[in-house]
């Protein structure tokens, strides 16, 4: 939580209670008028300042001092689960008070429906069962695998985002919190990704895959899901990316997530083969049948 403090207000107050006007306030602080309207509208908190206008108006600091709680957010971590078992895995370990399900990736209106289907046969009821209850946590694992297996066997992974937020506590009439604010708010995101996708905030921003070990990939969709501006376009993989006549090289490409190889192409044939399943030798041959080139390395 950011605290800000203030004077202007609480200065204008002491001001008015003494019936003084600005002049006046500005001649007992040995001030100009200038410098008590700064103050008064915020411009300047300087220190030796606040402490003149205090004396002037026979009041300690503190009296001055507004304090305003700013709430703040943050991405706490961030996991690619393309399994069973991570998914669970993330589930125990990652406690949140809430949770949200979003879909980024590029579907059909079926395969949009068929995904919602299994998200709302993953998440029905999940935020009533905690690990701590092994009876209902063991059932909860059982009902949830076919779905998770189905939703895995699509080639899709979720991208798991854990936010940190700070919450303002309103009164409620005659009600009032016991505490002004809650610090450690947590919103656990599941995100719905090609499993070798990869993103970009707009078509000229850095090209990110899906990766937890990119900060600035796990901060670039984290400020795209938060702040729901155009969201982000988002690929299969890497090599849909490259239908432009330019190739690879009209593309910023993020060096922690998308590497350049010894030769300076990204799409290698490890890469490929990681996206496709293929081996090399299968690779070459499908694109020596569907090209008459035998030249697969960087496709540009």
């Amino acid at each position: 939580m950011k605290t800000e403090f203030s004077y202007g207000k609480k200065v204008q107050q002491q001001r008015e209670e003494k019936a003084w006007t600005q002049e006046q306030l500005a001649t007992a602080a040995a001030l100009d008028v200038r410098t008590i309207q700064r103050v008064e509208k915020n411009q300047t908190k300087n220190p030796e300042t606040i402490q003149a206008i205090a004396g002037a108006l026979d009041v300690d600091v503190e009296k001055l001092r507004a304090t305003r709680l700013i709430p703040e957010t943050r991405l706490a971590g961030t996991w690619l689960v393309t399994n069973y078992r991570e998914f669970l895995s993330v589930e125990r370990t990652q406690r949140s008070h809430q949770g949200a399900r979003m879909t980024a990736c590029p579907l059909t209106d079926e395969g949009q429906e068929e995904v919602n289907d299994l998200l709302r046969r993953i998440f029905t009821d999940r935020q009533y069962i905690e690990p701590d209850e092994p009876d209902l946590w063991e059932l909860y694992e059982q009902q949830v695998q076919e779905p998770l297996h189905e939703l895995f066997g699509l080639g899709l992974a979720f991208f798991v985002m854990l936010e940190r937020k700070d919450l303002i506590l309103p009164d409620m009439g005659q009600l009032k919190p016991i505490q002004p604010c809650i610090d450690n708010w947590r919103v656990l995101y599941h995100l719905v990704v090609p499993r070798y996708g990869c993103f970009q905030v707009d078509s000229e921003k850095t090209m990110h895959r899906f990766n937890p070990a990119c900060h600035e990939a796990g901060e670039t969709i984290f400020r795209a899901v938060k702040e729901a501006q155009g969201g982000a376009l988002v690929y299969s993989n890497a090599l849909f990316a490259l239908n432009h006549p330019d190739g690879e090289s009209r593309i910023q490409w993020c060096d922690k997530c998308i590497p350049a190889a010894s030769d300076g192409f990204r799409i290698t044939l490890e890469y490929m083969s990681e996206v496709t399943g293929k081996e090399a030798a299968e690779l070459y041959a499908d694109y020596l049948e569907a090209s008459g080139n035998s030249f697969i390395v960087g496709l540009s």
